[in-house]
């Protein structure tokens, strides 16, 4: 297995929980998520509000392994968990749904069920 050559304190943080809840639990969710995590840096997903719009629907619960971006607008109630937010997305989710952290949704939904994976 290759070393990770991350810096970023709260991405390794996020690695380790991944892993440590993915394999102990046997939830693919997780362990997906911390595979996705280990790809360098510039490759973590960059995604607009229209696109969870367009892909999702009322009650959904969306992960973004990367940053949530302000263009567009949610029409229905969405649950958004992603590494970052910009302040603008973090305004237009919590008019309609909630932003939440991923160890809120682990707290949530510890076993990952219904969740959809943007990227």
């Amino acid at each position: 297995m290759r070393k990770l050559n991350k810096t970023n304190p709260s991405i390794l943080s996020l690695i380790d929980f991944f892993i440590d809840k993915g394999y102990s639990e046997k939830t693919p969710l997780w362990i997906d998520l911390s595979k996705r995590f280990k790809r360098p840096t510039r490759h973590l997903p960059q995604v607009n509000l229209s696109k969870i719009n367009r892909y999702s629907q009322d009650g959904d619960t969306v992960v973004v392994p990367g940053k949530v971006l302000g263009s567009g607008e949610l029409d229905h109630k969405v649950t958004v968990s992603a590494f970052k937010f910009s302040k603008s997305a973090m305004d237009k989710i919590n008019k309609n749904g909630r932003a939440i952290t991923f160890y809120e949704l682990y707290k949530e939904n510890p076993r990952g069920s219904g969740v959809r994976i943007m990227e």
